[in-house]
C-alpha cells in the first residue's frame, strides 16, 4: 500500500492536508495529522475532490463543437486550432482582442501560468478587482497598511470571540476545535449575523442584524464604547490617526438609532460593547457575505475602527481576522516583468457591460478556473456577451455551464493528476501535492498546455522549465533564507517561519502614517470622504416595489458552481415572511427582482431573519443559477461584486 502526499487545492480557508491511497475501487483520501492547522480530518469537500477523478461527468478528450454536437479531437488539432485562432486575433485587432477570465478555483502556484502565458502575448483583455472579497480586503489595505491575521492557535488566548457574518460550523470546520478550546478556556463566543446559522448552537450570544447594516452597528458599537469612556486611550493616542475625525462620525450612530437601522436591540449593543472594551482581548472573526454590498468596504472599516479604539489589535488573543498577505514577495512569482505586457482591465462587478463596448471588440475568450457564465452577476447578459464572441476556449474538469456555450473545451487534469505548490490567503502552510495517478484519459496539466501553446507561438523561452522546476523557481527564495526544499515538502506541510502567531504584534503598521488609519488622505481619494461614507445599504433601491432583502450564499457541501450537480432552487423564509404570500413547506414561489425571476421551493425557517430571503446556489434546466436575478454593482472600495446589494418580491406559484 502506497500513501501520497496531496494537499486541498480549494479557495478555502482551512487548507487542508491529504494522504492519498489508490484502491481497486478510486482514490481514498484521509487527513494528514501533520498538518499543525487542520490535524488529520477533511471535510465533505476534500472527499468529493477524489470522487471528481473518476466522475461520469469528467472531461477526458479536447473537444469541438461543430454545430449542435461535439466531436473528439487530438491534442494537436486541439492546439493548432488555439493557436490558430490566437494568431488571428493578434493580426486582426491585437492582444485586447483576447478576453482571458480567470479566478481562484484552484490554489496552485502553477496554475498562474495562464496569466504568464497572455502576458507573452503583450497582455490581454481581462478582469480587475474581485467577485468575492475585494472590499474588505483593500479595506484592511487602507487602515493597515496590510491584510493580516493572527493565527487560529492565537485565538484560544482571546476571552471574547466574535464570528461576524461567519459560520465556521458549516464553512470553515477546522476553526471550530479553537473556538471551542477558547470557550474551555473562559471565552465567551458570539455570534452576528442574519441568519441563525449552524455556529450559533455552540455560540453563548446571537446577534440578528439586519442584512447590510453591520457597519451601523459596528458604528453604534463605537458610540457607546467613546460616550462611556471605556476606549482604550493610551492605544489610540500611540497607534492611531484620525480618531477625532472618526469620533465625530461615531457620534451621529446613538444605539437608538441604530436599533432602528439593524434591528438589534440597543440594550444588547450596551452589553456588546461593555464585552469588547473590557473583557479583552477579543477578536473578530469576519465572513465575506458582510462586505458583500455597496458599502461592504467601509462595513469592514468600521470593524478595523471598533477593534482600534477599543485596543484589540497587535495583541495575544485580539485581532480583526480576514485573510493575509504574508505570502506575498516571499516567493517568486511566476508573472512576468510589468514592462513586458500591457492589459486591458475592466471591473469584476461591470465587466459583462464594459466587454460589450469594448474596443477593439473581443475575437477570442478564454476561461480557466472559472465559469463566468454562472458565477458572474447578470447570467443573461453574460451569455449575450458570451455569444457574441466568435471563438471561445475554456479549460476545465468537467463540463460546465460556460464550456457547453463555448466552441474548443480541453480537458484538465486534477490536483491528484499533477504536481503543484499550494499556498493560499488563510493558511500558513506551504504544501506539495505530489501526483498519485495518471490523469484520466487524455487530461492534462494546465502548465503542459500552456507549454505546448507557447512552443506553437514562438514563446519557449518564456516557458523553460518543466513542473517540477517551476516548483523549485517558486521556491528559490525560501531555500536560501529560510531552507526549505522541495524535498522537505514532499516529506510534508511546513509551517511558513516568516508569518508571525500574532499579527501586528509590533504594532508597526504598514500605512504612511505607521499607524492605523481611520482618516487618511489615501481613503479620502477612494471613499471620497477623510472618514469611510456610513450609509446604511438599500437606500437607492425602490423597496416599496421589491421590499426583501435576497441573500444568495453557497451551500454547505460545495464552492460555487463545484460539487455542483442537483437541479433546482430552494427558498428559504421566515414563517412570518412566509404567511404574507401564504406560502407553507413545500409550496412552490417565485423570487423575483429588477433583473429577473426563477421558482425555487419553499422551506419554512425560524432561523432567518423575517425581512430576509435566502436563496442558495443551484441551477435551472437552461443552467443558469442565481445570479440571474443579481445586477453588476460595484463596492465603494475594492472593486468588488456586491452581490447582497439585491432586493426581492415574492409571488405564490400556481400550476397553470
Amino acid at each position: 500500500m502506497t500513501i501520497i502526499r496531496s494537499a486541498c487545492p480549494l479557495n478555502c480557508p482551512d487548507g487542508c492536508a491529504f494522504l492519498v491511497e489508490k484502491t481497486e475501487s478510486g482514490l481514498r483520501v484521509k487527513g494528514d495529522p501533520l498538518n499543525s492547522i487542520t490535524k488529520g480530518f477533511v471535510c465533505s469537500k476534500g472527499q468529493a475532490l477524489a470522487e471528481r477523478v473518476f466522475s461520469p461527468d469528467r472531461l477526458r478528450f479536447p473537444l469541438l463543437k461543430q454545430g449542435e454536437r461535439w466531436k473528439r479531437i487530438s491534442w494537436n488539432q486541439a492546439y493548432d486550432l488555439f493557436a490558430e485562432k490566437i494568431q488571428e486575433t493578434l493580426s486582426n485587432v491585437g492582444s485586447w482582442g483576447i478576453f482571458h477570465h480567470y479566478d481562484y478555483g484552484n490554489s496552485g502556484a502553477l496554475r498562474e501560468l495562464d496569466r504568464r502565458f497572455f502576458q507573452a502575448l503583450g497582455g490581454v483583455t481581462g478582469p480587475r478587482g474581485s467577485m468575492c472579497w475585494g472590499a474588505g480586503y483593500r479595506a484592511q489595505e487602507l487602515d493597515f497598511g496590510g491584510v493580516y491575521s493572527s493565527s487560529y492557535e492565537d485565538l484560544e488566548d482571546a476571552r471574547t470571540l466574535i464570528l461576524w457574518g461567519r459560520d465556521p460550523a458549516l464553512t470553515n470546520i477546522h476553526l471550530m476545535p479553537y473556538l471551542l478550546a477558547a470557550k474551555k478556556r473562559g471565552a465567551r463566543l458570539i455570534v452576528i449575523n442574519p441568519i441563525s446559522v449552524k455556529s450559533v448552537d455552540f455560540a453563548d450570544d446571537f446577534y440578528q442584524v439586519r442584512p447590510g447594516t453591520d457597519s451601523a452597528l459596528a458604528l453604534g458599537l463605537s458610540y457607546i464604547i467613546l460616550s462611556e469612556r471605556w476606549q482604550d486611550t493610551l492605544f489610540i493616542q500611540n497607534y492611531v490617526q484620525g480618531f477625532e475625525e472618526f469620533a465625530k462620525r461615531a457620534k451621529e450612530f446613538p444605539p437608538e438609532k441604530v436599533e432602528a437601522i439593524t434591528g438589534v436591540p440597543a440594550t444588547q449593543m450596551r452589553e456588546l460593547a461593555r464585552r469588547i472594551s473590557h473583557d479583552r482581548p477579543a477578536a473578530f472573526i469576519l465572513g465575506y457575505g458582510l462586505q458583500r454590498y455597496v458599502n461592504g468596504g467601509n462595513t469592514v472599516r468600521a470593524i478595523d475602527a471598533l477593534a482600534g479604539i477599543s485596543g484589540n489589535i497587535g495583541w495575544a488573543g485580539a485581532g480583526v481576522h480576514y485573510a493575509h498577505q504574508y505570502h506575498q514577495g516571499k516567493m517568486n512569482s511566476v508573472f512576468l516583468s510589468p514592462d513586458r505586457y500591457k492589459e486591458r482591465t475592466y471591473p469584476h462587478p461591470v465587466l459583462a457591460e464594459k466587454l460589450l463596448q469594448a474596443d477593439p471588440a473581443i475575437q477570442l475568450g478564454v476561461v480557466t478556473r472559472s465559469n463566468p457564465l454562472v458565477q458572474q452577476p447578470n447570467s443573461p447578459l453574460w451569455r449575450e456577451v458570451w455569444r457574441r464572441i466568435p471563438f471561445k476556449v475554456v479549460l476545465d474538469t468537467v463540463m460546465t455551464e460556460t464550456a457547453r456555450q463555448s466552441d474548443l473545451v480541453l480537458p484538465i487534469a486534477t490536483i491528484f493528476e499533477e504536481e503543484e505548490l499550494v499556498r493560499t490567503s488563510w493558511s500558513p502552510l506551504i504544501q506539495y501535492t505530489q501526483k498519485v495517478i495518471e490523469p484520466q484519459g487524455e487530461a492534462q496539466s494546465e502548465p503542459i498546455v500552456f507549454t505546448e501553446l507557447a512552443k506553437r507561438l514562438g514563446l519557449e523561452q518564456d516557458f523553460p522549465h518543466t513542473p517540477k522546476e517551476w516548483i523549485k523557481f517558486v521556491l528559490e527564495p525560501l531555500t536560501a533564507t529560510y531552507g526549505i526544499t522541495l524535498d522537505q515538502l514532499a516529506q510534508g506541510p511546513v509551517y511558513a517561519p516568516y508569518i508571525p502567531k500574532v499579527a501586528w504584534e509590533s504594532r508597526e503598521f504598514k500605512t504612511p502614517s505607521g499607524k492605523i488609519e481611520l482618516s487618511s488622505q489615501l481613503a479620502q481619494k477612494e471613499l471620497g470622504d477623510a472618514v469611510a461614507n456610513y450609509i446604511p445599504t438599500g437606500s437607492s433601491e425602490d423597496k416599496a416595489e421589491f421590499p426583501w432583502h435576497l441573500i444568495t450564499p453557497h451551500p454547505g457541501n460545495r464552492l460555487h458552481s463545484q460539487f455542483q450537480q442537483e437541479d433546482g432552487f430552494v427558498l428559504f423564509l421566515h414563517p412570518d415572511l412566509a404567511a404574507k404570500f401564504r406560502l407553507n413547506s413545500g409550496d412552490r414561489a417565485i423570487v423575483e427582482t429588477k433583473n429577473g425571476q426563477l421558482v425555487a421551493e419553499v422551506v419554512l425557517s425560524e432561523d432567518i431573519h423575517p425581512e430576509t430571503v435566502v436563496l442558495p446556489e443551484g441551477t435551472t434546466a437552461e443552467g443558469l443559477g442565481v445570479n440571474q436575478l443579481i445586477a453588476g454593482k460595484g463596492s465603494d472600495v475594492g472593486e468588488s461584486t456586491s452581490y447582497y446589494e439585491t432586493y426581492c418580491q415574492l409571488r405564490k406559484w400556481y400550476l397553470d
